[in-house]
């Protein structure tokens, strides 16, 4: 049977590839996705973001995650070049090289390039830190004003223009100078994160989606708001159940779970997959996600903890490497966390004290250093 014999047999129905999910809530499952899921969502994301055959990406993702997945197939689908980065530690020199114009990425690079940035601007002596201190304090309430749609102080707005000049344009330059934005997801991005690229003239636009459902909403550069996903893309639904869950359907929902059946009853329901996600949707349908409905818990004064949120903020120190929130029956949630052992070395170091030979050491014998 010749290729083309093979590829007109092809339906949109077909099973198109197994994706197994992260087992962050129990054993992997695979994903079944069709030829139709994928292709209602590049079609669906191409009529939604502004992209062409002369933009340029750099892939930094794996393409066994949905998001990088996706978001190649929507690349070729608009002829656009497709670069991959030589590792996740070489994002930096290959967004000099390869310069981009669009890029999806996790909050994790965004992250890691800010603490990159901060670390170098408080380097700085005299003047030079002044001013690159003055400019975040600028750029961030310039930024939050503009996405409220709040009135901008004249003063504040030649403070921004002099801020752009003098740092931000060195923030555009680090990566490559023609990008015109990033699309988050994987994890939760926080607002102080995106204000401070906002206003270097970097937007981030946060998406929302999950290996079962792809690609679900994401913002718009010409209507982007902070601390939302955005609108849903076109013919794909969503409705927010009773006890907060968000529910979606749509073309670009999955078969099922492959050898499963159970566990896709558990999620499918007249079409509709119930996400695990817990959110709300404001006036003008934007989706806004609160945390994993797995991952809420309560404290012993009855109140609910969304962990997330907190550990997205911790993250944003550069001595914190990953964290998780914890705190069910207690008075008040606590964080473990673990350490970026090398910035902890530098920045103790910094303050005059010595780095002892082994952690264990250093866990022993605690003393504050550095509040976050």
């Amino acid at each position: 049977m010749a290729f083309a014999d093979y590829l007109s047999a092809v339906r949109p129905q077909d099973l198109a590839t197994i994706i197994y999910t992260s087992g962050t809530t129990g054993e992997p499952k695979g994903v079944m996705l069709t030829h139709n899921n994928f292709i209602s969502n590049v079609l669906a994301i191409t009529d939604g973001l502004p992209i062409s055959s002369t933009d340029v990406a750099l892939s930094v993702l794996p393409l066994s995650h949905i998001f990088e997945r996706t978001g190649f197939y929507v690349f070729c689908y608009n002829g656009m070049s497709v670069y991959y980065a030589a590792s996740f530690d070489q994002v930096g020199e290959n967004l000099r090289e390869v310069r981009p114009t669009v890029m999806t990425a996790v909050p994790r690079l965004f992250e890691k390039v800010y603490h990159r940035i901060v670390k170098k601007g408080m380097s700085e002596k005299g003047w030079k830190r002044k001013v690159f201190l003055r400019a975040l304090a600028v750029g961030q309430r310039y930024a939050e004003l503009k996405d409220k749609h709040q009135r901008v102080p004249r003063t504040l707005a030649l403070q921004q223009k002099i801020a752009s000049r003098l740092v931000f344009s060195k923030w555009r330059a680090g990566v490559g100078g023609r990008l015109r934005y990033f699309v988050s997801g994987g994890a939760p991005l926080s607002p102080a994160l995106s204000y401070s690229f906002l206003a270097a003239g970097i937007p981030v636009l946060q998406g929302y989606g999950a290996t079962e459902t792809c690609i679900v909403s994401a913002n718009r550069p010409e209507n982007n708001h902070v601390g939302s996903v955005g609108l849903p893309f076109a013919g794909i639904e969503l409705a927010i159940a009773e006890d907060g869950e968000i529910m979606v359907r749509g073309p670009n929902v999955m078969l099922g779970y492959y050898g499963q059946p159970d566990a896709t009853a558990a999620v499918m329901k007249d079409g509709w997959f119930a996400t695990g996600d817990v959110g709300h949707l404001d006036e003008c349908g934007r989706l806004y996600i609160t945390d994993r409905k797995k991952d809420l818990f309560k404290l012993s004064n009855g109140k609910y903890v969304a962990p997330q949120l907190i550990e997205s903020l911790l993250k944003q120190s550069e001595l914190v490497s990953q964290v998780v929130v914890v705190g069910t029956g207690r008075k008040q949630p606590a964080a473990l966390i673990v350490p970026e052992w090398e910035a902890v070395k530098q920045e103790l170091s910094a303050q005059g004290e010595d780095f002892p030979q082994g952690r264990n050491e250093l866990s022993q014998f605690p003393a504050a250093i550095k509040m976050v």
